[in-house]
């Protein structure tokens, strides 16, 4: 299926140099009655797609299939794949089914957290390492992703949503390298209405997809999607320290202005940076990858 088909939220594209395949997993929500039917595992699980080229990608089936006991009931947003000692890992993002967190609505919601999945292989076979979320009990949290310090020393970073804290953060903490559990507490990076280009009305503030690379000089720069004039967008803030920790500093523009978001940077097998994220952000999403660039101090997504 070509890439501008591909009908895909937050599309999380890694490059496998083990088959030289890309792949990316998702939910089944987009999927077609009659596909849903052939692999009959539901819209509630994890399918993955891989690709040769980025331009033509094919669906490989199911990924994630939940046990029947799996705390996680709904949403299995976000799948971010990521590769630590030789294992293959997913971060993605469930509900469980029981009202228990108040929300800035003033109403309870199903408690939403991370939680990690392993297996031997990229396309199929992953289990949950532990039958909870990874991310604090309790919280309303979502979109997790790793970052691998230079020293070696892994860390989760993630959202906490702006239902329960209005304001959505960008939150960092670490994490054991065998992602089976937490160290120390959880810090809050930043705010959403820290950025100058967020700009919404409605007095909250949502904070989506923090995903953290380095740069050459060792600073790290963090994409990330809010809102802006009733549009999706991407923005980037930077730790100039090249501290996860550290202070974050918000370029003033975000990066797109075609109601896209939900993105992550990868380079592919020939070395090219590229961004991955949908557009629109509507029930017509498809799968978006372009060429990324930093060109005297700022970052470019070609044609915007």
């Amino acid at each position: 299926m070509p890439a501008s088909e591909l009908k895909i939220r937050d599309p999380f594209v890694f490059a496998d140099k083990k088959s030289g395949k890309y792949y990316m997993h998702a939910n089944g929500g987009k999927l077609s009655p009659g596909q849903l039917a052939r692999f009959g595992a539901g819209r509630n699980a994890l399918y993955a797609y891989e690709s040769k080229d980025l331009k033509n990608w094919r669906l490989v089936g199911p990924s994630f299939v939940p046990p029947a006991d799996f705390w996680g009931k709904s949403d299995f947003w976000a799948p971010d794949m990521f590769l630590v000692d030789g294992k293959y890992y997913i971060i993605a993002t469930f509900s469980a089914r029981e009202p228990s967190v108040k929300t800035v609505r003033g109403r309870l919601e199903p408690m939403r957290g991370c939680s990690v999945l392993v297996s031997d292989r990229p396309d199929g076979g992953f289990k949950p390492l532990a039958n909870a979320p990874i991310t604090p009990v309790g919280w309303m949290a979502l979109d997790g992703a790793l970052f691998e310090d230079s020293d070696g020393s892994m860390w989760l970073v993630y959202c906490r949503e702006w239902l329960q804290v209005g304001d959505g953060q960008i939150i960092a903490q670490r994490i054991s390298r065998d992602l089976k559990k937490t160290l120390g507490e959880p810090k809050a990076l930043f705010s959403a209405s820290s950025a100058p280009w967020v700009k919404e009305k409605s007095g909250t503030h949502v904070t989506d997809a923090p995903v953290v690379n380095r740069l050459p000089d060792g600073s790290l720069y963090m994409t990330w999607s809010s809102f802006s004039g009733g549009k999706y967008r991407i923005g980037v803030a930077r730790s100039p320290s090249g501290r996860i920790d550290g202070e974050w500093i918000h370029d003033p523009e975000c990066l797109n202005s075609d109601d896209g978001g939900h993105a992550m940077v990868f380079k592919t097998f020939g070395g090219k940076l590229k961004i991955s994220y949908h557009a629109p952000n509507s029930k017509n999403e498809t799968l978006t990858i372009r060429d990324f660039a930093l060109k005297g101090g700022k970052f470019f997504i070609s044609g915007e």
